[in-house]
Order: structure tokens, then sequence, then C-alpha cells
């Protein structure tokens, strides 16, 4: 065996054999920054005199292990400190710390850590994870967990306090293990139970015993990152030799040890290295010869680049109060809850659960914030999948960067804008297009671009193009203001000239499956070149203003004509479909160019990603066009969108006995358990309901009527949905149901309503649940982008100080393809720019009208004009020539014009 003896700080091999160990009198010991290595390894001269010897033989593990997986997704706590220097993130599942990330947030270095609970009369062994747990909060305004897990039929409990060092890379339990019914602790074995996976790979590992600072430690290391195990209490030991043991999970770990081949619930084996495999490591905690029934102890798991590194952080944390810890790790957490917005005192324990975990998944490296912590139906993914939902996609983190803005913590949405802008965006062209880019270091690239997803530093993971994630960086700039997008102007044109040059089209919709002509992906690219021309004017660019605003009308003028069908399959046949999976037509020298090459009425087909299925355009729905109404691009009571609510309820839309209303992402989604329950592997899979629409179509309510208070019931349906802790789900189980020939069947074994094993919590709903409640408190949703909205007379925008309000009614004659205008003197009326005029609503044709704030007090003169279909602009003919006049009143004044336009 190998065990390393501590000299000061500095860490020493030494060969150990069962009985004990023994250091030769000539040993030299290493020297401070020397490599820790076992003497005579390569590169490392042995020491003066005699080699170190062997007292009895020396024990490795054989193999590899079978093949590693990562944790279930279904999170019951997760958790970081507020503190910079400590960059440790981790997780739990049923009680148990599931993945640890280390050092940045997409690199896991732990699958699972938990106690293994046998009897001295080696009746039974339980695996902590298979038992009745609570995870609960004991300050609702902090990131600790208490972790209560209970075999009442075998009489023990463990009760654990989990937390992260401040100022070092440690995770700490706090451990108090309870002898019941008239047991005492004598009558029990207790042991720890760690499975690594260094450096985001559960192969390749290597794990080994070692001695440290008076204790003896599991350490685990690959590449540059390394973990180090330690406990408060000692290791229990054996024929003179601590019970501690590195092995291959399955073949010689301590599972399989006590509960493997043959059972006899017996720690028998002592294995001092594992190397090159999937390993696992397990120590037997000596709980003393005290006939007590309660024993308390410390379980520190420590970081670093090294080994050596691990190690000492582990003692340095274990040797420190770590009462004064847990303070520092509440006061950090209570720091950050006070300076969140209460929404009036309306805001519950739930939303700052919401706001804690979407600030506890920051990056603390650079910013950026990664979708969720695991990875989707993880128990049944390996390295294969080492990416899974810890990666970072620019539309979640829009999302939920958006909704913390809204709680009040704009600091971390300005630094989620740099990260996008300085970190996530692409700055060269490479490769033909997405997936054909031979010779590109990340794959296709295109300047001002941001890929599907990448890892926390920017390097792209997937390739595919979503324009919705080119839009949503601007919107977010836009709303931080002006100190946080004028420095990024020259990188925010990029983007919106790549928006401009590429879409309306996108390459993949939001659902990452498909191309063509999404509802949801033309809101956002709408509103992002709307913010994108705002942008442009504050910087001083008119002609890049111009050209985003043209573009963001056409497309608004548009969307109906790409997306809405009148020829559908369902209901009256009119609604918006998913997506039109056309390409776009490129032809023509004005707005034609951005025509698909056919419409949303063609027989055209389609094939759905995940096993869905080859269908009809028309025949495929989802929720997508609410981002009309939610990105200000439409009013909630347009008439294509009342249109299509009754088919996307008709079709998508379940109510769960006792939990509320919930929605599926669209027929013949593929992207869940399969029917019999089986995890999702690519085939055969149902997409089941999602809790995030139910939050969504909270705040179309509340856009819909302008009264908060008609939130409430989807509030209370999204709560409905959640775990107990409190964090909500990607997807619930439906009842068995059918999706316009769909089957979608309930396992037996799972109740409705209930989370999936998909992931929990999805960052994004949790997100939701943040604006949801503030849109509640405000009577209109929060995050609207107004710029956009007054644009297209969606909401009307109260006036600045300096302003009064203006409401345009003007009686004009068009044709399709015609829309109508007004410009003027003055910016806000677009300086006689056709291409940054007002545009005015034709909802009360032949009347058209909109509202638009300007300067106060002031003489100004205007004129209408209208668009024709090939992008040419046609001036009303006024008496004499000339333009109009008005003169606006005092600030907050409002002024009415009534004209009428002839030709």
């Amino acid at each position: 065996m190998l065990e390393r003896i501590s000299c000061g700080t500095t860490i020493l091999y030494l060969t150990l054999g069962l009985a004990g160990c023994a250091l030769e009198p000539d040993a030299e010991e290493a020297t401070a920054g020397e490599s820790a290595v076992p003497f005579g390894t390569a590169g490392r001269a042995p020491p003066k005199g005699e080699a170190l010897k062997a007292i009895g033989a020396g024990i490795a593990a054989k193999g590899g292990g079978v093949p590693s997986v990562w944790g279930p997704a279904e999170k019951s706590f997760l958790g970081t400190s507020t503190t910079a220097t400590s960059r440790v993130y981790f997780t739990g599942h049923r009680g148990i710390v599931s993945e640890v990330f280390y050092p940045v947030l997409d690199t896991v270095n732990t699958v699972d850590l938990q106690f293994l609970v046998g009897d001295t009369a080696k009746t039974f062994v339980d695996e902590e994870k298979q038992q009745s747990f609570t995870v609960t909060q004991p300050d609702k305004r902090s990131m600790r967990w208490q972790a209560t897990t209970t075999n009442s039929a075998h009489n023990w409990r463990i009760t654990k306090t989990i937390f992260t060092d401040p100022g070092r890379n440690a995770l700490i339990q706090r451990v108090q293990f309870d002898a019941l019914g008239g047991r005492n602790v004598t009558q029990f074995d207790l042991y720890l139970l760690h499975n690594p996976a260094m450096d985001n790979s559960g192969a390749g590992d290597t794990s080994r015993t070692v001695a440290a600072g008076g204790r003896t430690l599991l350490v685990a290391s690959e590449n540059s990152r390394a973990s180090a195990l330690a406990a408060s209490r000692p290791w229990k030991v054996v024929s003179g030799a601590p019970m501690v043991s590195s092995g291959f999970v399955g073949e010689s770990d301590g599972w399989t040890d006590l509960l493997g081949g043959n059972v006899d619930r017996t720690m028998t084996w002592r294995n001092d290295l594992a190397s090159g495999g999937n390993v696992a490591q397990m120590g037997w905690i000596d709980l003393g010869a005290s006939a007590v029934t309660s024993v308390s102890f410390d379980v520190v798991l420590g970081f670093g680049a090294t080994e050596t590194e691990a190690a000492s952080t582990a003692n340095a944390t274990l040797g420190s109060s770590l009462s004064t810890l847990q303070t520092t790790y509440d006061n950090g957490w209570k720091t950050y809850a006070a300076g969140l917005s209460s929404q009036s005192a309306t805001a519950d324990d739930q939303y700052y659960l919401a706001a804690m975990s979407l600030k506890a998944i920051q990056d603390k490296s650079n910013g950026a914030m990664i979708a969720g912590m695991g990875t989707p139906w993880g128990e049944t993914n390996g390295d294969g999948n080492n990416g899974g939902y810890h990666l970072v996609w620019a539309r979640d983190l829009f999302k939920f960067a958006s909704a913390l803005v809204t709680a009040g913590d704009t600091a971390t949405g300005a630094s989620v804008v740099n990260y996008l802008f300085n970190t996530l965006q692409q700055s060269s062209d490479c490769g033909a297009a997405e997936y054909d880019a031979p010779g590109c270091p990340q794959g296709y690239s295109r300047v001002g671009r941001f890929p599907q997803n990448a890892w926390v530093s920017g390097w792209q993971y997937w390739q595919g193009t979503q324009m919705d994630e080119q839009a949503m960086p601007i919107i977010l700039a836009w709303r931080l203001g002006p100190s946080v997008y004028n420095p990024l102007w020259k990188k925010i044109k990029r983007t919106a000239d790549y928006i401009v040059n590429t879409g309306p089209w996108t390459q993949q919709e939001r659902w990452e499956e498909n191309a063509g002509y999404s509802p949801s992906t033309i809101a956002a690219e709408i509103a992002g070149l709307v913010c994108a021309a705002t942008i442009a004017r504050a910087n001083g660019d008119t002609p890049s203003a111009a050209r985003y605003m043209a573009a963001a009308d056409t497309w608004q003028q548009s969307v109906d004509r790409w997306t809405f069908t009148t020829t559908g399959y369902h209901g009256d046949g009119r609604y918006y479909i998913r997506i039109n999976p056309s390409a776009r037509g490129n032809t023509g020298s004005g707005p034609q160019v951005y025509n698909p090459v056919s419409g949303p009425d063609a027989a055209t087909t389609f094939t759905i990603g995940n096993g869905g299925g080859t269908h009809d355009q028309r025949y495929i729905v989802d929720g997508g066009f609410l981002e009309l109404v939610r990105m200000g691009v439409k009013r909630p009571d347009d008439p294509s969108i009342v249109a299509t609510l009754p088919e996307y309820d008709a079709i998508l839309k379940r109510t769960i006995a006792g939990k509320g209303e919930a929605w599926f992402r669209y027929n013949y989604d593929g992207y869940g358990e399969k029917n019999d329950g089986g995890n999702f592997d690519g085939n055969g899979g149902r997409g089941r309901l999602w809790p995030i629409f139910t939050a969504e179509r909270g705040m179309f309510k509340i856009a819909s009527t302008g009264v908060g208070a008609d939130g409430s019931p989807f509030l209370t349906a999204v709560k409905a949905f959640s775990t107990p802790q409190g964090f909500i789900p990607e997807q619930v189980w439906s009842e068995t149901t059918d999706v316009t020939g769909w089957s979608v069947q309930k396992p037996g074994n799972v109740s409705a309503g209930t989370p999936t094993r998909s992931m929990s919590p999805l960052n994004w709903a949790m997100g939701e649940y943040i604006s949801l409640v503030a849109s509640i408190r405000a009577g209109r949703v929060v995050d609207i982008p107004s710029v956009v909205c007054g644009r297209y007379n969606v909401r009307a925008v109260p006036p600045a100080s300096g302003e009064a309000g203006v409401a345009v009614n003007v009686t004009a004659t068009t044709v399709v393809g015609q829309t109508m205008y007004v410009t003027g003197n003055t910016a806000a009326l677009g300086n006689w720019n056709t291409d940054l005029g007002i545009p005015v609503d034709p909802r009360s044709y032949p009347v058209w009208t909109n509202r638009v704030n300007l300067p106060a007090s002031s003489a100004l003169q205007y004129k209408y004009y209208r668009k024709n279909a090939d992008g040419s602009v046609t001036w009303e003919n006024l008496p004499g020539g000339g333009n109009r006049t008005m003169s606006t009143p005092a600030s907050g004044g409002t002024l009415t014009l009534n004209d009428t336009v002839s030709w």
C-alpha cells in the first residue's frame, strides 16, 4: 500500500502494509514545492540510502470499474458561498450530496457522497440515498441545508448540515448519527462512500490513501483537479491500519465489498490505490466504544489543483471553527437576500429561494450562468454526455438574469451582459455552416454570433444557431441602461448586423430541433433589433439604427404571413404553428429578401426531433406565439393571438387535480421518459408537462386584463408542481392522455403533477417564478421591453419628465402590404428618417392609432407616409405641400391628434 506522511505542509509517500507503516531512517523528506509523487517514479530520484520498503504486501485495486454515470437530476438541495474565494458548488439528491462542481460550474468532480449504515451483527447494510429523507433550509434566507435520513426499522437516523467554507474550496457536512429504539452507537457500523468524477469525467480517475496533518485522507485526482475527503472522527482501525479503501466501481469498491457478490456486510478490502478508472472511496467511521445514543462529527471534501493542495484545504477547514464558518456562510446569503426587492412585501420564501438559487449558479470566474446543476436522466448518462445542463445557453441566461434584475439584483445582470459580449460572443468567421466547419477549432463561427451553448469559458459545445439567442443579449443590455450598453456598443452592433443578415429564419428554434420561421424566435429578433436601434441612436449611429428598425418593422408586420395558418387541421384552422420549416427566399432587393420560400398554408412536412415523427407543419402547435406578447411585439388581444388560444389549449393544456393547469411543449414531443417509465435515450420518449408554461400563461393573463391578481392561480399551480424544497422542475408527470394521436402514459409508480427525472430545478423555471410574482404585484408584465411595446402600440409607456403623451389617430386607406407611419422634426418621431418613424396600428382600420411621448411645450412639425410592399415610401398629399404642426402640452400633459390622410 502507498501512504503519504505529512511533514509540515508537505506530503510524503511511504510504503504501508496492512499491519502498519514504517519510515526508513535514511529516507529524505520532500521539500516544499516538490511534486508529491511516489519515490522511484520517473522524473524523481529516490531518497538517499535504502528505498522505502513495504511491511507486508502493498495492495492496489485491479480493473477499471463499470462505466461511470452521473447523478440523478432531481436535486433536493444546492448551494455555494456568496464569496468569490470559494469556488465549490454543491447539489444533493434524496438527502445525500450529489454532483459537486469545482472550480467552475461546468466541471463535475463528485457524483455522490453518502453513508452506508450497518449493524455490528451484520444483518443489514442500508444505503443512505435509498431511505426516507427530509431536506429543509434552517434559515430561509441562506443556502445552507439540513438533510435528515432515517430508517426507523433499523433504528438509525443521520442529520447533516451542509454548506461550503466561505474562504476555501471545501464542502462541509456537520453530521449527527443517532441510534434509535433503545440502541446505542456501538451496535452500528458507519461507512462513508464517495464516488469522485474528477475533471468532469468518471473514467480515468486515480484514488489513494494519504496521511497529512495528522489525519488519514482519501484523495482523488485527474489532470489538474484533485479532491481530499477527511473526517473529524478517526477511521476504524483493524490490524493496526485505518479501514479506508480505494477501488473501482462495481468491482473492488466499498459498496461491492459490503453488498456485492457473496454478501457478508463486512468491510474486508483495504486498497490504498486505484488508478485509471471509475473509482470510489470508502472509509469506516469509528463511532467510539461508549454506549451513547448520538455521535456528532464533521466531514469535509476539499479541492485543489493538486492532491497536496486538496488535502491541505480539507485539513485547514477541519481545523477551523466550523460554527464560525457556518455563520459567515449564512451572513453572506442573508446580506444578498436583504438586497433583493420584496415586491412590496408580496415576495414569499420560494421567491427568495429562486433568486438565491439563480445566484448560486453564477460562475465566480467570469459571470456565466448555467442552465442547470446536473445532467437530465444523469443516472443513465455517462462521460459521453459530459455537458448535461451545466452549460451556458444564451436564451436561458437571458431569462434568469432578467429575472434577477426584476428581483433587484442589477449587478448580476450587468456581469452577465459583459460575459455575453466579452466572452461568449464569437469574433471570427469559420466554416461553411453549422456542423460543417472542418479545421475550425471550435466549429462553426460568425462574427457577432452566439453559439447554441457553450462551456463556462465560452468554448462552443454544440454548433447550432438559434436566432432568439442572438437577440436576447441585446434586450438584456438595453434593459440595464446606458452605463452597461454604451461601452459594449461595437459588439452589440456585430450581433445586430448578424441578426439582420441571417434572420428572421433560424437554424434552430427554442426547442433546438428544427429550422425555419418560428413565432417565438421572430418575437425575440424583433425586440432585439428595436433595442439595438435604440442603442445605436444613443451612440450616434443613425444608419445602423435605421437598418435595424426597418427590419424589425417588416418582421413585425409579416410574422402572421409567415407563421399563422388559415388552413390548419385543428379547431377552426386558424392559428400560429410551431414553425414554418421553409428556407429564407433571399429574392428581391427590398424587404422581400426576408420572405420564406413557402408560407404557413403550404402542405410542407418536417421531421420532429427525438423520434416525434414527420408531420405537416400545420399539424404541430406550441405556445411560442405567446412570446409575441411577452416581447412587446403584439397586443394580447391581437386577433391572431386570440385565435390561437383555443387550439393551443385544446391540444396541449392539461389540468392536474388538486394542483392546476400545465401545458405540453408541442404535440409529438419525444423529449421525456418513455411510456413504461424508462429514462429518455433519444428514442420512444414522451415529453411531459412543463411548469414554465404555467408561469408564462399567468403573465399572459396579466397582460390581457391588467389585473395582477389574475396571475395568482397560475402562481399557485407552479408552487404545487414544485418539490417540497421549492425547486421548480423542467417537467412534471401528466395523467395518461392522448395528444393528437400521440399516446402519453403515466407509469404506475408516479403521481401526476410531480417532477419527472429530467431536471429539477430548471433555472429558467425558477426565473419565471420571480417574474410572475413581480408581475402580480405590479399588475403588468414587468419585463416586456417598453421600447418595443411602445413602438407597436401594445401598451402605453408613461411619459418621462419633460415629455408629453401624444395619441395619434389618423384615417387613411391602404392596400394589403402597405403600412402607415408618422415622422417629424424630433428624435422621438425619427427626425424625418422614414426608417425611424413611428408605425401606426391598423387594428381600427381605416383609423390607424399609436401613442408617442414627445418633448413637452414644443412646437413640432410632422407628416404621415406609407411604406409599400417593396419598401418604397409614399408621402401623404397635403394641400399646398409642407408639413403638419402641433404644439405639445406641458410635461406630463396629453394631446390627441385626429388627422385624415389623402395620397
